[in-house]
């Protein structure tokens, strides 16, 4: 950073000037990692219907391989968090990147189906490695006053890797094949060099190491608890709803409309460009309305629009796609503001990772329920969806509007604007 930028009140800054070279590396690095581990979790999305065919299983068989990654995320997301609490945050991210990109990578040589399956279970060991040190890290490092329009560009990086996905798989997969897509998924992989040499340790892990340690007993009787079980209830109906939207999106528009890969291509662009600017301006609006608003904003905006991004409207699939990401999976932008909020700092590695996952484990079974249900419930995948959609969005806001007593003050209470 410049002189003139260290010598000046913080509160006179942009808030994209504040932060120090220190700190922007640390949070390039969780956001580039978020972005590859996007791209290696939805690339499996939008070949599902080419691994179904090739493999000759069912779209509900195909789904249960997401439900796999989305459970062993769970696991992943613990121990990384017990790692990253007590050797920091930098090392289990490295592990996790490397971790998750080979998994993905390995799909290539899948010989049957039972393999992909295999491959994409351990992939999601590291994927929920990544999300819990790498938020952690970037939330950690980024200083306060701007730390919700942080939290929302982390996490809309989703959605950047999303569209990358989208683009390698309509450009490669016709031409080469789906998996060729996969062997490229292992490029990942050389992210920890950067990571290794330029990222700095958490200041605030590197307090919280110093002092002594309470008893977890401790924590819990503090009202801990309370807040690992709303966190976790709150995320298991985020994930409902981006599981939802996401999770069978692909198969629907290809059985129920006929598209092909090409096609799919510029509805998954739609949808993330929405998700990352609803991403960002969740996050933002939380430190000025506060969480309440800030969730049911756009989370019960949605709701109108869930016939056209289903395509139930003549000619709604590409507006509803842009609508359905602006406003839909708005609300993903706060995670990491709110859950890193929320737990203290010596224990905060294991809380934020145990939270995301139990969440995740509940949307674990979002994407195959949705496709049993229109296989099997005598409804269309685009009824499905948007079912399942609508109830998880009007949860997520009915969870953040009786939020406990003992839950409230820590995130949007005290904010100041951003510049």
């Amino acid at each position: 950073m410049t002189a003139e930028v260290s010598v000046a009140p913080a509160q006179q800054l942009p808030w994209w000037r504040e932060p120090t070279r220190a700190q922007w590396s640390s949070f390039l690095a969780a956001w580039v990692g978020w972005i590859l581990d996007a791209f290696d979790f939805t690339i499996f999305l939008l070949l599902m219907p080419s691994i179904t065919k090739e493999f000759g299983v069912s779209v509900t068989a195909t789904a249960g391989a997401i439900t796999l990654t989305l459970l062993v995320r769970l696991l992943g997301g613990l121990v990384a968090g017990a790692a990253a609490d007590r050797w920091g945050r930098k090392l289990p991210l490295m592990i996790s990147i490397l971790w998750f990109a080979l998994c993905d990578g390995a799909v290539y040589f899948a010989p049957t189906f039972f393999w992909v399956l295999v491959l994409r279970t351990l992939f999601g060991f590291g994927m929920g490695a990544e999300w819990t040190s790498g938020s952690t890290l970037a939330m950690e490092n980024w200083p306060e006053r701007s730390r919700g329009i942080a939290s929302g560009i982390l996490q809309g990086g989703f959605a950047i890797g999303f569209i990358l996905a989208g683009i390698v798989c309509a450009l490669v997969a016709p031409r080469w094949g789906w998996r060729v897509v996969f062997l490229i998924a292992a490029v990942p992989a050389l992210l920890v060099l950067p990571i290794r040499f330029w990222v700095i340790e958490s200041p605030e892990w590197k307090k919280a190491a110093a002092k002594v340690k309470q008893p977890l007993g401790e924590l819990l009787r503090r009202g801990l608890l309370t807040r690992l079980a709303w966190a976790s209830a709150v995320i298991a109906f985020g994930f409902g709803a981006y599981q939802g939207l996401t999770g069978v999106y692909s198969v629907m528009l290809v059985k129920q409309y006929g598209l092909t890969q090409q096609g799919i291509m510029p509805l998954v662009i739609l949808f993330n460009l929405g998700t990352m600017i609803g991403a960002v301006a969740c996050g933002a609006l939380v430190m000025r309305l506060g969480l309440r608003w800030a969730v049911a904003i756009p989370s019960l905006g949605v709701l109108p629009f869930l016939p056209l991004y289903v395509g139930m409207v003549p000619g709604g699939l590409a507006p509803g796609a842009f609508l359905g990401g602006l406003l839909g999976a708005a609300c993903t932008g706060i995670a990491p503001l709110l859950l890193t909020s929320l737990f203290p700092p010596d224990v905060r590695g294991k809380c934020v990772g145990l939270v995301y996952h139990a969440g995740s484990f509940a949307g674990a079974f979002v994407a195959m329920g949705v496709a049993a249900l229109a296989e099997h419930g005598g409804v269309t995948f685009a009824q499905a969806i948007a079912l399942v959609v609508g109830l998880s969005e009007i949860g997520i806001v009915a969870l953040i509007w009786l939020r406990p007593k003992s839950t409230e003050g820590e995130v949007g209470a005290t904010a100041p604007a951003l510049h």
